[in-house]
Formats: structure tokens, sequence, C-alpha cells
């Protein structure tokens, strides 16, 4: 295999962790395998000898012997050496000492051996020596790098070097007052002039950063510069080298202007929610997300095998994918290939420990909870929970535990007086996860690949029953220039995720805590000597919705995927300046779900069995399938005629076909409940099956023209094709056009030239297709097939036929033949400027998006006897804005630091929608998307107060007294109420808030200071409002709930009328009306992460033959303020959703090794 040669001329199932881990090693073996094969002769030797037979050849043909036979290759500059020059050479096993010198001892060539890096430079003689000075120094990047190659000549002569591989340099026969030059390839050259300093330490600056960045879009790739539409992008893999990243989108999460994600709770292996630019249609929707081009879940990938991302966020830039990008395209583009010549290994890994950000503060002692009831039973005229000896008996055992008893029999009741802590129960201390990467890379002259294996292990924070989350990822790509004209390319990716969690509470362990009282008895009963008769009862559970019992023995849930992509694609350079590329990809991905439910015997207090859950003792097996197939071919044409007309032209042919099928099969009554199995039941069985498939076929183009680099022109096109519409409706055509002008070329800026950079300004327009039928509107197959009816099956729930449940077969609805796509326009402002040498750099975008044709609820007359289908009949408009700027800069040669600030927004508005009485319960013209209509609160009703000349609050509820919430009569009609609760008549109801995310923003910081590094991540809302719809949030909302400590503080007494919440009162809702008063402040501010890291020197990694080296240690969400009331995590707040699964702390130690 051919070495680098390198020539500056002139210029620079869930299983079990054992069996995981046999099969990382048998996953690592086969893709270490084919990196084998792939590298065909593999491995070379670095201390045999040198044989050499060559007559009248030039040097350079020589140094290619050299590099054949060895892994050494040589750098010098073409420019000094001759390489052209005739030379024999005859040796045979000669060491590489003795054949370099004999090589060179003739010529005017030394040489420098570092690694495997054979330096040539000039020979000096003594003359020079006489009349010269030395000069030395180091050569890095902007951040400090070393680099390696650079060339250092002196202007105007033949006199130079090349640094070495820590970037230092030696030149002699250096002159006072004379020029140096460095140049390499990539990097701008710089001159400096010589003064009486020995010393020269230079940093160059990358030619490829800033406005000439190339960044991935549509089928291809632009120059940042040359951008028209709205792009932004990401250097992921830097952006996650030190954080213990686990899923992509959390690594993407405040990165991206108005990329918006949303974890939807701190479980173990967490899905995120993706929205680009707000608000996209009232039946959902989101981004279309490509991985290498090809549709794939995000949080599939292996975050380590990421490279950049970018998002096409208007339709002129994402209008190439039609149909599916109607809310914005995220393409991933995965790490590629190694370079020639070189094997690279890396190992990247942390262990992490996590702990909830939140976690309610309940009460100390039973008797605190039970009198605070008594007291919310008693404001609602019912009978007390607690008597007065009970009550007694809880406070002398928290007084004295050891001398008075936790529990005892009162005439056939179980008493107890003890305190239970749920919190500390349910929750561990902390939970343990683990990440591992391994890549390897190389190749040689025509074939190159990269390879990984990638696994995750996330335990949850469950105390009583394990809950864990497991990710193994294998990727192999290959790519093989097979000729001057065509490379091929091959990848190979298998993804497997295992969980395993208890079947009760494994989403809502925050909130059972709070539901959960702390004078339930957490353990089975013990018996009591003195109740022999009890006996029989020993060990179980008292109390049939204890979650501790629930956790422990209540059954659990286990599910696999295995996900497998294969895909080839051919790059073909057809002539000059014309290519084209044809791929194809298919994707198995395979769920396994199993449910096992465990019957738990438990007894009431009064000794009383009940057979615990409903649906118990049963065991339930789903198998999904799902296959895609995707084919992509295109051609592209691009030429720059003259010196300023710059052309490029492409079309190209998309088709996907997506099948899916689904089993699943229930049998109950199982003959052991340690014998999860569907032959092991002698109880009901129940099967069901489903399926759909779908397909996509589209053209689609792209024409760009830029005249002098200065005014540029990118027109847009797909016709695209939907199965899932009626058959005249399934084809639309979707296009989109673009402007930019390039201010800073022109002439009149010149003056600006020494500070500016770059300005552009750019405009666009386009139409865009949604052909996602969402559960919002349709459900099952229905969302695949919307124009053909279909019938419903199942048994007749509980009416008999005889002695058996009979089969059901309901009549088909009514379906639309008109049925079409929900369109999305896009119009987009913005300008992009970089100045100070690329030091600043900001962007700026304003957008309005109308989404038209959305699916709609039609109302027909109810003679009608079925539901009428949904109609395009309905459309919404959202506005925003974003911003993004930028600022990297150095002090001096080891310091170097960055700032960067995004900030968005956006609203969205119904602007049509068939809605008769504009009743608030439903979407109407001119409704802001997230409004929440409330009461306006004037306070609480004080002692002594006249109720009775207040407006009449009857609507709301009865009985008002002091302590109550005294709303507002905004109508003045003398009463509260909503009215018709229209928009007309809305009564005393008002906007009281809104849930949309507002002024999302996200802070980033890095500091490097010799080997030392600091990253540091704010992230935040600027503004959202959140109702606290959740019981959870409300003292007493029904009897049996645990009580949070500052309900006894904050809640209104006649000695302390100044509270937070009204007096308590037992299932009652009067109070807890949607209102101002109550209406959570959720904006916040994170601290998203945080890592401090160190690389290893060179110096101390050279023995151990590693390249590069780093450890760190960071925390992920360390700290965070918010306005929010409550045992809320500010990001999770949104509804019932609130308190679920808590958000977590992380803090991480690892590792990143480059060998």
């Amino acid at each position: 295999m051919k070495k680098n040669h390198s020539h500056y001329g002139g210029g620079a199932t869930l299983v079990s962790p054992q069996k995981i881990f046999l099969k990382m090693k048998v996953t690592l073996f086969v893709v270490l395998f084919s990196a084998i094969q792939v590298l065909a002769t593999g491995a070379y030797s670095q201390t045999k000898g040198f044989t050499l037979a060559k007559e009248n050849t030039t040097l350079e043909n020589v140094l290619k012997a050299i590099e054949d036979q060895s892994n050494y290759y040589f750098l010098y500059n073409g420019s000094l050496i001759d390489v052209s020059q005739k030379i024999n050479v005859k040796l045979e096993n000669q060491s590489l000492e003795a054949t370099l010198q004999a090589l060179f001892k003739d010529a005017d060539v030394t040489y420098k051996i570092y690694n495997r890096q054979i330096v040539l430079s000039p020979a000096k003689t003594a003359a020079d020596v006489q009349q010269s000075m030395e000069v030395k120094g180091n050569v890095s990047d902007a951040s400090g790098a070393p680099l390696p190659g650079v060339t250092v000549i002196i202007k105007g002569t033949t006199t130079g070097t090349i640094t070495d591989f820590d970037g230092n340099y030696v030149l002699s026969n250096v002159v006072e007052g004379s020029t140096l030059l460095f140049s390499f390839v990539g990097m701008k050259p710089q001159e400096v002039i010589v003064g009486n300093t020995s010393t020269i330490d230079v940093t160059l600056a990358e030619e490829s950063i800033g406005i000439e960045e190339v960044v991935a879009i549509g089928y291809g790739t632009q120059k940042k510069v040359n951008l028209t539409g709205s792009v932004s992008t990401i250097d992921f893999a830097n952006e996650i080298e030190s954080r213990p990243v686990t899923t992509t989108s959390s690594g993407l999460q405040g990165a991206i202007p108005n990329l918006q994600i949303t974890p939807e709770s701190g479980k173990p292996g967490h899905s995120a929610s993706i929205n680009v630019r707000g608000t996209t249609s009232i039946n959902g929707g989101g981004p279309l997300v490509l991985v290498d081009g090809v549709e794939m879940s995000m949080d599939l990938v292996n975050p380590n095998d990421i490279a950049n991302v970018s998002v096409l966020k208007d339709a002129a830039a994402s209008s190439i994918y039609g149909v599916r990008a109607a809310y914005g395209v995220v393409l991933i583009t995965t790490k590629s290939a190694g370079k020639e010549g070189e094997t690279t290994v890396s190992y990247s890994g942390n262990v992490a420990f996590s702990k909830p950000t939140v976690l309610p503060d309940m009460v100390g002692t039973s008797y605190e909870h039970a009198e605070f009831i008594n007291k919310a039973l008693l404001n609602a005229n019912i009978g007390v929970m607690f008597e007065d000896d009970h009550i007694e008996g809880m406070k002398a055992w928290a007084q004295d535990p050891t001398n008075n008893p936790e529990s005892e029999i009162i005439q056939g009741t179980y008493r107890f007086y003890g305190h239970t802590n749920w919190v500390d129960l349910m929750m561990k201390n902390s939970a343990l996860s683990h990440r591992h990467n391994i890549n390897v890379s190389g190749g040689g002259e025509k074939t190159r690949f990269y390879s990984s294996i990638g696994f995750v292990e996330q335990q949850g924070i469950i105390r009583y029953a394990e809950d864990k989350y497991q990710r193994l990822n294998t990727r192999l790509s290959v790519e093989n220039q097979t000729n001057d004209w065509m490379k091929l390319g091959f990848k190979l990716l298998y993804n497997y995720v295992g969980e395993d969690e208890p079947h009760k509470y494994k989403d809502d362990v925050f909130r059972q805590m709070v539901f959960s009282s702390p004078v339930r008895i957490a353990t089975p009963f013990l018996g009591d000597p003195n109740f022999p008769e009890y006996d029989p009862f020993i060990g179980k559970y008292f109390d049939d919705q204890n979650p501790i019992s629930l956790l422990k023995e209540g059954g659990r849930d286990m599910s696999n995927t295995h996900d497998i992509w294969a895909s080839v694609s051919a790059d073909l350079d057809i002539m000059e300046d014309w290519t084209a590329r044809i791929d194809f990809t298919y994707n198995r991905k395979m769920d396994r779900f199993s449910e096992h439910r465990k019957r738990i015997d438990m007894i009431t207090t009064s000794f009383v069995e009940t057979e615990g859950n409903t649906n118990n003792n049963s065991y339930k097996q789903i198998s999904r399938d799902k296959s895609y197939s995707s084919f992509n071919a295109w051609t592209q044409y691009e030429k720059t005629l003259g010196e300023k007309h710059y052309v490029k032209g492409m079309v190209g042919f998309n088709q996907e076909l997506t099948q899916y099928s689904s089993f699943s099969a229930l049998r109950r009554e199982l003959l052991s409940q340690n014998l999860p199995s569907l032959s092991l039941g002698v109880g009901d069985q129940q099967v069901a099956e489903s399926g759909y498939e779908w397909a996509l076929r589209g053209g689609f183009f792209r024409a760009n023209y830029i005249f002098d680099d200065r005014y540029l022109v990118e027109v847009n096109g797909r016709y695209d094709g939907t199965s899932r519409f009626p058959k005249d409706n399934r084809f639309v055509f979707l296009p989109s056009f673009s402007l930019a002008w390039r201010l800073s070329e022109e002439a009149f800026m010149e003056s600006t030239r020494g500070w500016l950079d770059n300005l552009k300004v750019r405009g666009s327009y386009g139409l865009l297709g949604n052909q996602l039928l969402t559960a919002k509107t349709w459900s099952g197959n229905t969302k695949y097939y919307p124009y053909i009816p279909f019938m419903a099956s199942g048994f007749a729930g509980n009416y008999l036929f005889g002695t058996e449940q009979d089969l059901l077969i309901n009549p088909a609805g009514l379906v639309s033949n008109s049925l079409t796509w929900e369109k999305a326009s896009t119009v987009n402002f913005g300008f992009d400027v970089t100045m100070l040498n690329q030091r600043l750099d900001a962007s700026f975008d304003w957008y309005r998006r109308t989404t038209s044709d959305m699916l709609v609820k039609v109302e027909y007359p109810e003679l009608l006897g079925t539901s009428a289908p949904p109609a395009n009949k309905a459309e919404l408009q959202t506005t925003g804005w974003e911003l993004s700027v930028s600022w990297k800069d150095r002090i001096g040669k080891d310091f170097s630091y960055g700032l960067g600030v995004i900030l968005s927004d956006s609203q969205a508005e119904i602007t049509k929608y068939d809605n008769p009485t504009n009743s608030l319960g439903d979407h109407y013209v001119g409704k802001k998307i997230g409004e929440v209509w409330g009461y306006e609160t004037e306070g609480f009703f004080a002692v002594g107060e006249d109720i009775a000349s207040h407006a009449d609050q009857s609507k709301l509820g009865a009985n008002w007294k002091a302590g109550d919430i005294k709303y507002v009569d905004r109508n003045d009609d003398g009463f509260v109420n909503n009215g018709k609760n229209t928009l007309e008549d809305h009564g005393d109801l008002k906007v009281v808030g809104n849930t949309t995310p507002r002024y999302q923003y996200g802070i980033t910081a890095d500091v490097t200071y010799k080997n030392l590094y600091m990253n540091l991540f704010l992230q935040g809302v600027g503004k959202r409002d959140f109702w606290p719809s959740s019981e959870e949030f409300w003292p007493v909302a029904t009897q049996y709930y645990n009580t949070q400590t500052w309900f006894l503080t904050d809640t209104w007494t006649e000695d302390n009328p100044n509270t937070y919440f009204p007096r308590p009162i037992a299932r009652e809702t009067k109070n807890r009306q949607q209102q101002s008063k109550y209406m959570q402040d959720a904006s916040y501010i994170r601290l998203k992460s945080i890592s401090v890291g160190y690389n290893i020197p060179r110096n101390w990694l050279d023995v151990l033959r590693i390249a590069k080296a780093s450890v760190f240690v960071s925390g992920e969400n360390l700290w965070e303020h918010s306005n929010i009331k409550g045992p809320y995590d500010p990001e999770a707040a949104k509804g019932n959703g609130a308190m679920l699964y808590p958000f977590q702390r992380t803090y991480s130690v690892g590792v990143n090794v480059t060998f």
C-alpha cells in the first residue's frame, strides 16, 4: 500500500452485563476483522532493513521506495530540495540510519527523524554559518495545537526548513531584517520580519473557517459564504468531547438557535421532542432528521460517531426534501473514513453519577400530616380521618420511638403511628452510568475505513426496583477509490437498545412519592405476639396502592430493539465539473416487548384480603417489525465561467418505502407468577395484529448562480408524491427561491476591508408540504390510508352472547376523497456578518411561516349517524426571529477564549378555523397558540369581610368563607363566571398566561490556557407560563395525598392571612380555578454543562506511543434559577408531565485517548 507522501511544493434483549460484554467482544472482533480486510497489507515493520537497487533514477523515486518499504514518510519543501536530481543507489538490508547516510552523503541535504517523519532540509555551508544567525521557534494553530510540516522560508531565497512533529523549527543563515514566510496547506500564509531576537513563535489561522466553511445542505455541501437560505451548523464532535452525553438530542439542546429540544423526563435513555422554529401545525409535526442522508431517529445514533450537524430552517434551504421538510430538516453527518497511510485507534469513556435536580420536601412527622388533613376535611364539612388518640400515638412515637409503639392493633384494625418517608424509600442517593467508545480508522491509497463500537448503560434512581437503559452501537464505513472516476462506499450499522424496568410507576415515580401518605406503612405485616390470630397475614402488604410493594413485586417490563442499517453508494466523476451519486439504503428494525404483571395479595387495615392491582397475574408479548428502503440518484454540474460567473446545477430522484407489522399476545392467570409464558396460563387470552406500508417518490432540482462573489441566486424545487392520499391528490410541486447580496465585496465598501470580512443580506420564499397525519386527528391505520374506509374489530366488552364474548365488527365511517397536503409557505430575511479577522461572527433571521390546509374535524348533522372525516380547512401563522453571535480570540501564545450567544423567539396564531360559536374550548381565529384563559385574582376574603356584598361566585363553588379566593368581576355584572365560554361572551375570563416558550437562549464560553481547558454552557427560557394542573401542587386536592412542608406554613389561617395558598379544603376545586394568582413563571436559566480538562503534554505521551490524550471532569444540570413554585423542575414544567420521572444532575469523570 502506498504511504502518505507529503510534498509541500514551495508552499505549505436486555441481557445481563456479561452477555452484553460478550456481544461487544464479538461485535468488536467483526468490526476489527473487517478493518483488517480493508487494510489488506495492514502493518509495517519499522525495524527491518532496506534493500534498494536503482540506477540513474530520481531522488524522488528513491524516497517513494523507502516509504513503500516502511511506515516512514518524508517531509520536505520542493523549492529547497531538488528531488529531480538523478542518483545511483545500491543497498542491501541496511538500517534506516545507514540508508539515509548513504543517500545524502554527497548531497547538500540534512535530515532529522521524528517518530515516523523524516524531515529534509538544505545543508548549511561554513560561509553561511559565519554570516548568519540561527532562528528557532514553534508554529501552532488557533487552538494552540502544534503544526508539523509547516514550510518556513527566508523570503526571496531558497533557504528554509519544515517544522517537526511538535511544530518546532530551527532555521540557520538568517540575517537580521530578513522576512520569514510561514506557509501550510489550508492555513493563511504569514510573514514575520526578523529583529534582534532569535526566537519567533507563530500562530497560523485557517483559511477554511468562518465564511469559507463548508456546511452540509440537502444532497450535497456548500460554502457558508454562498448560502442564501437559513442554515445553522455545529461542530458536534467538538461540542460533546468532554460531556457525558448519552443521546444526540441532549447534546444538541440549546446549541442552535430555534432548534428546540425538550426532554420528556429524566428517565434513563429518555427521548426528547424536537422542534424547529416554533409551532408547526395544530396537528403536530416536527423536523425531518437525516443521518448521512437517510431518515433515522437521532437518539439511535451514537453521539461519538457524529462529526457535525446542520439545521435547514427556511423553505429555501429545506424544500429539496419536499413533503417531509415542512418544519425543518436536521442533517447529521457522521465521521468519515480515516486518512491514507495511517491507522488511528481512539477510546473515549466516562463514568457518571446522577441525582435528581428537584425532590419534594415532605413533612417530617405523621401527626403534622394528620392534623393538616383533618383541618382540610373539617373545612369541607367532612368528618375527620384521624381520631385524637391516633394523633396522640403519632406524637408519642415521634418524640420517643424507642419507648412508644410504631403500630398496634385496636379492635381488629391495624393502626400505624410511625412515619414513612417515601422520598428516601423510593429514591437512591445516586445512580451510576458509564459510556465507552472505541473507533478505528485508516486505510491506504485506494481504500479507507472508519469503524466504531459504543456502549452506554444508565441506571435509574428507583431504589426498590431496578430500572436500566442500555445501548450498543456499531458502525463500519468503507470507501474505495476504484479508479480515477468512481468511488464506492459501504456502511453497516447495528444498534441495540434494551430497557428493564418495573411494570408499575416506571414513568411517574415522582408523583407516587407525593401521592403516598406518610401514615401508610411501607413494609409488610410482621405479626403481633398479642394477636396470633393474625399470623396468617404475615408477609402481606397493607393497602392495594402501596408503591413499594408494586415496585418490588408488581412485575417487570422489558424491551429490546435491534436496528440494522446497510447502505451502498457510488460517486462518479463523469467529466470535468460533472459528478453524480447513487445510493441505496435498507433498514430492518425489530422491537420486542414483554409485560409481566404479578398479583400481590394485600390486606386492608381491617385484615381483609384483596387481590391487589387490576388485570394482574398476566403475561404479554409484543413484536413490531419495520423495514425501510431508500434509493437516491442525483447528478451535479459546477463551473466557474471566466472570472465572475459561477453556476451549479443539480437534478435527482428519490424513492422510499416503509413497511410495518405488529403482533401481540396476552395470557392471564399464569400457573406460576415466576414462570411468565404464554403457554403457562389458564385464563383469558387475546391476540392482535396490525400492519401498514407507505411510499414516497419525488424528483428534485437545485440551481445556483453567483456573479462576482457578490450577487447570489438559488432556485430549488421538488415534485413529490405520497401513497397516503387519494390517487388524484398524491403529487405536488414545491418550489423555493432565494437571493443574497454580499455588500462587503462591493467597491463602495473598500474602506471597511481592514475590519469587515463579510457582510451578506439574504431573503427567501418557498412552499413545502406535510404528509404526516398525526394521532391528534387520526388513529390506527387510518393515518396511512385516510381515503380507505376501515372497520374495527374487538370483543364485546362486558356483554355475553350465550356463555362467551363474541367478536364485534364496527362499521366503517366516512372518508374523504379530497384529502391533500398541509402546506407551509415561509418568508425569511436575514443577514450574516463576520469581522475583525473572523473573530466576531453574527447572524440574524426573521421569518413568517404560514401553514394552510390543516386537517380539522368537521361537524355534520347528528342524523348522519357517524362522524365526518377531517377536511383541509384551517390555517396557522408562525412569526419569529433568531440571533447568534460568537467571538473567538487569543491572548499571547498560551491563552485563547471564546464566547457565544444564541437567542430566538416565535409566536403562532390561528388565522383560519371553522368554529362557528367561537368556543374557547376549541381553536378560533386570532388565538395565540399556548393561550391559557382564567380568572383574575383579587386576593383572599378577609375575616369579617361581607362576602355577600362581593360579586356572586356560586357558579364556581359554594360556602365561600374567609381565606377563600376572591375573583375579580371583570364585566361588573355582579357574577363571577365564564359566560357562554365563547370569544364574544367569556364572562370574567381573560388570557392569564401562555405556555409557549419565548426568548429561548444559550450561552457558551470556552477558555484554554496551555494544556488546560474549560467549557461552560448555560441554557434557558426567558418567558413561559405554566399552569400547575396536577393535583400534587395543591394542598389536600384529595384527602389521601402526602403533605409538603410548605403547605403547613403557606396556607391561610386567621393568624397567618398573608400566605400563598388559600385555606385548605379537601376535595374542593373552587379555589383551584385557572387564575392569574397561581399561573407560574416557568422561565429559567440553567447551567446545562461545565467541563474542565487537561490535554496531557506530548512529551509525556511519546514514551507510551500515544498520539494525544486528555482527562476531564464535567457536570450536567448543576445549577438553575427559576421563580416557579413547588417541586417542579422548570425545564419539565408542562402540565401533568411536570411530576413524572425527575431530571438528573450528573457528575462525570472521563478520558479521551488516541493511538
